[in-house]
């Protein structure tokens, strides 16, 4: 979803973030050209976004208290200097805030923009802008099912939508890093996430305490704003509101900190709290949860059943060690289905593989097949979110077998001067770099008619046709980006046209 909220932004500002991605990845002089060239904007562009950038650090450092530095010459480049207490996220997190469309996007989440001409006004900007940005924000949310009123400027939809979109997005746009829930107080709800964490005997990191009280903040807010959650009749079976009320002091405190007393509001925030797998490793809380579950015989225990079989029968048995991690994710992700329609991302906001179809297409096929086969012997409508399950899936089998188990062996032959055990470091070196990519074979034997790419370092050794032809890498010992660059693109060639002669 950081890629549909990065779109909102202005032409501007995406590139000074794209520039700042670059510039922050390790402590050098990035020149002009390898600026323009990444970015694919021309040498005095990338000039002019380097004095914006300077403009606006000069202001973050200011406004928060920082000091990063941004220092540009002529002939070396541009230089990205983050002080210890400080670091881009917050930089970028800084420029997110500040972007007008984001500024009015936070406005419609907390139902304060009131109507074009009032804000033009009030932020002396024109009313063509603002219209421009209430359009980009309609197509954002249209993405989720989701409408933006013309009238009153308010997100409509299904209320539990709305919910998730509202927290992914405030959790992308600022990370933690700022409280953006101006009239919650942030202390209180924090100390509701630790009283929770304390008497669960969950042990929240810094960052899930974060997403555990943004999560929070935003279902007060959206009830404060009177927008109710609608009760499913399913929820029942997921959670034993009655008997966690009798149980759990926290739960009850909870109720009268916030004054919730409405039974659809509680199970929603009770299941909202199920889709954390990290919650899961605290035993009590884990045994409780999948135990009720297991005991109402709810249709997301029945489906995570389903697929621990199915997968193991399918594609690999699953390790012993590995059963419970695989039934809790698998768990979470099918409960994540049937509480929320069309959504690509996990709670987070994260899409953990973005383009399956190319890197990993037989897997895909394999997993696609599977999800198939677990839909007709259960017509669950969770079973039908496949791009969102397949996610989850490949993660499940990466944690088994290489992702590129399935995708066509490309064999390697290695053929150089080079000692024995320096060979076998630069054979381990190569398998390791792409080994999340293809599914390398090395070979021993130079077999031309078998070998799908050779590498070798001794020019001689090939014949005349051979030596540019795109089976063949020359390299110098030892390798270089370029090398790595050049094996990937053979490697890619070979791979595309066994799927075109499949």
């Amino acid at each position: 979803m950081e890629k549909d909220l990065l779109n909102l932004l202005d032409t501007q500002n995406k590139i000074m973030i794209n520039m700042l991605d670059l510039i922050s990845e390790s402590h050098r002089w990035y020149t002009v050209n390898e600026i323009s060239h990444e970015l694919n904007v021309v040498e005095r562009t990338v000039q002019r976004y380097v004095h914006r950038l300077k403009e606006l650090i000069d202001d973050y450092n200011e406004e928060r208290n920082h000091h990063v530095s941004i220092s540009y010459e002529k002939y070396k480049g541009v230089l990205l200097e983050i002080d210890r207490g400080s670091n881009y996220m917050e930089l970028k997190s800084y420029i997110l805030e500040n972007d007008e469309t984001m500024k009015i996007f936070k406005l419609i989440i907390f139902e304060e923009f009131q109507s074009i001409s009032k804000y033009a006004a009030a932020e002396f900007v024109s009313e063509n802008l603002v219209r421009k940005s209430l359009k980009k924000i309609k197509e954002f949310l249209n993405m989720y099912q989701l409408t933006l009123s013309r009238s009153t400027f308010i997100i409509e939809g299904e209320e539990k939508q709305i919910r998730l979109i509202v927290y992914i997005s405030g959790w992308i746009i600022f990370k933690g890093v700022t409280w953006p829930f101006d009239f919650i107080s942030q202390d209180k709800v924090y100390l509701s996430v630790d009283s929770f964490s304390e008497e669960l005997e969950i042990g929240f990191s810094v960052i899930h305490r974060k997403q555990m009280a943004y999560m929070l903040a935003v279902n007060i807010l959206r009830l404060r704003k009177k927008h109710v959650i609608e009760m499913e009749e399913d929820w029942k079976t997921y959670a034993n509101l009655p008997k966690l009320i009798d149980r759990l002091p926290v739960l009850n405190t909870f109720i009268e900190d916030y004054n919730i007393y409405i039974e659809s509001e509680l199970y929603f925030y009770l299941i909202l709290i199920q889709l954390k797998p990290k919650l899961y490793e605290s035993t009590t809380y884990c045994d409780s949860v999948l135990n009720y579950h297991k005991k109402m015989n709810s249709n997301v225990y029945q489906a995570t059943e389903q697929f621990m079989d199915l997968f193991s029968q399918k594609m690999i048995a699953i390790p012993n060690e590995l059963k419970e991690r695989f039934f809790v994710t698998s768990f979470c992700a099918h409960l994540f289905c049937h509480l929320f329609s069309n959504i690509q991302v996990d709670i987070d906001g994260y899409m953990i593989f973005k383009d399956l179809e190319n890197d990993y297409p037989n897997l895909k096929i394999e997993l696609s097949n599977m999800i198939k086969e677990l839909h007709q012997s259960n017509p669950d409508p969770l079973f039908l979110r496949e791009n969102f399950l397949l996610q989850k899936y490949m993660l499940l089998f990466s944690s088994v077998l290489p992702l590129t188990y399935f995708e066509p062996i490309i064999q390697v032959f290695l053929d150089t001067d080079l000692p024995y055990f320096v060979k076998n470091n630069v054979t381990e070196q190569i398998a390791n770099r792409f080994k999340y990519e293809f599914n390398i074979a090395f070979i021993n034997e130079n077999v031309l008619d078998t070998a799908d790419l050779i590498l070798t370092n001794i020019p001689n050794v090939l014949e005349e046709e051979l030596r540019f032809s795109n089976k063949v890498h020359l390299f110098e010992f030892p390798f270089s980006q370029r090398d790595f660059a050049e094996i990937e693109r053979k490697m890619k060639g070979i791979s595309q046209n066994r799927l075109i002669d499949i």
